[in-house]
């Protein structure tokens, strides 16, 4: 049955949050790469890819009309629908999907489905045969023989599973629009049958039904890694534990205001001062900062309310210690946090609230004391605690009084696998208490 549409909007936020604790697998900065695409005429499929906001402009044309950012193909007159082919950036279990159509607001796809499939072959995907010569050139189109060659070559590789089925897209106001039914903006989201969420997948199909445009597609998962192969200590020694390629993930933070604690685990150094995790600043600060005497650092038991934030990370697998810690404060010159502490749980099992919520029952022992930081600077920790827990798999990074950090990084040597992230139904968000007053 249908849900009234507030009701809808809440459920959206709600897998919103869901997400945002999960890895998008079909991110470029992973590798995702379009492979095949029926039609680029208006725009090309590589856009759907883009980890960007999609922009809008309405001054700018080219020759083949209105530059979009996203896909879009021509108006179609003959027999068929458009589609395009994904690989993944890296291998994973996906449990949700966000199909944004922003600003294609006469133009967007009127319908969509997605499916994917596990293809096991190199990185060349040579079992599709020779790429499209003109693949992501505005202005161009597969031939029906091109068309035709890559179907059957789906086909041929492997069985496909459906993520999403045939459904219907809403115009690409980017803000809610109280003149639709619906109102409940651009961005689509959905949950992926339990079914499938525990297959692992490699490559995407997304079809237009039958043609228009689409701002951005999203996948979120979790990144799969062979332990024995990948992870385990035994094998490949100490690694970078909160590295999102090899299955580090945030959990949640108690401030998101100008970035997202997932920025933290990214690859790189970041390429402006959004790229990182960074707070608004603190409302109940004292009017005077004043300074502790023994330490040097800000005293943050001045301010009112909490003089602190902090976010959850979980390692790639379970470690039975932490090496070193590297925090880069890259482009944060005047926005930096103060000062850091980091702490360790082994709780693998636990839930997000659990993990988020202080006196939830999960123990939390230090690894790092608060610690000095400055700007734009990479800080190698090297003289840490040693936690005496059993396995460690998740850290709490505390920053004061508030502030940004680029990235975290964490050496160690991996022992044992983290288990495997179990999906929640629409039925099971709609009944958890906790989640009503975001849903109603």
């Amino acid at each position: 049955p249908l849900l009234p549409a507030a009701t809808m909007a809440g459920l959206s936020r709600r897998l919103a949050s869901r997400f945002g604790r999960l890895t998008n697998l079909a991110d470029a900065r992973l590798g995702a790469r379009v492979l095949f695409a029926s039609d680029e005429w208006f725009a090309v499929g590589s856009n759907l890819l883009q980890p960007t906001e999609p922009l809008w402009d309405p001054e700018t044309f080219c020759t083949q009309g209105k530059v979009m950012d996203g896909w879009e193909s021509r108006r179609r007159r003959a027999a068929g629908h458009d589609w395009a082919l994904i690989r993944l950036g890296l291998p994973g279990y996906i449990l949700g999907v966000e199909i944004d159509t922003a600003h294609f607001t006469g133009n967007q796809t009127p319908a969509a489905r997605l499916l994917a499939a596990t293809i096991d072959d190199d990185d060349a995907d040579s079992w599709l045969g020779a790429a499209r010569p003109d693949l992501d050139v505005r202005g161009s189109a597969a031939s029906p023989q091109q068309i035709a060659a890559a179907e059957a070559a789906c086909a041929a590789a492997a069985d496909w599973v459906e993520l999403v089925p045939a459904t219907p897209l809403r115009p690409g106001y980017v803000e809610p629009n109280a003149s639709l039914a619906d109102n409940a903006g651009s961005i689509h989201r959905f949950l992926v049958p339990p079914s499938v969420s525990s297959t692992r997948l490699t490559h995407l199909r997304l079809d237009q039904l039958p043609d228009g445009g689409i701002a951005r597609l999203k996948v979120w998962g979790v990144v799969h890694r062979d332990f024995g192969r990948e992870l385990d200590a035994e094998v490949v020694g100490s690694i970078n534990l909160l590295a999102e390629e090899m299955g580090a993930r945030a959990v949640g933070a108690s401030d998101s205001h100008y970035g997202d604690p997932r920025n933290l685990l990214k690859a790189g150094r970041g390429l402006r001062m959004d790229s990182g995790w960074e707070t608004a600043r603190q409302p109940g600060r004292p009017h005077v900062i004043s300074v502790d005497k023994n330490t040097g650092l800000v005293d943050h038991t001045q301010f009112r309310g909490k003089g602190s934030e902090s976010c959850v990370l979980r390692l790639a697998a379970q470690a039975k210690d932490i090496d070193e810690i590297l925090v880069d404060t890259c482009h944060f010159h005047g926005n930096f946090a103060e000062s850091i502490q980091i702490e360790a749980a082994a709780a693998p099992t636990a839930s997000p609230t659990a993990l988020l919520s202080p006196g939830a029952g999960v123990e939390w022992r230090t690894l790092l004391s608060r610690s000095r930081l400055g700007a734009d600077a990479e800080h190698s920790f090297r003289q840490l605690r040693t936690p005496d827990l059993d396995a460690i798999s998740h850290l709490r990074v505390t920053i004061f009084p508030d502030g940004g950090i680029m990235r975290i990084k964490a050496f160690g040597r991996a022992v044992a696998p983290q288990p495997h992230e179990q999906p929640l139904t629409q039925a099971e968000i709609m009944a958890d208490p906790t989640d009503q007053a975001e849903i109603m």
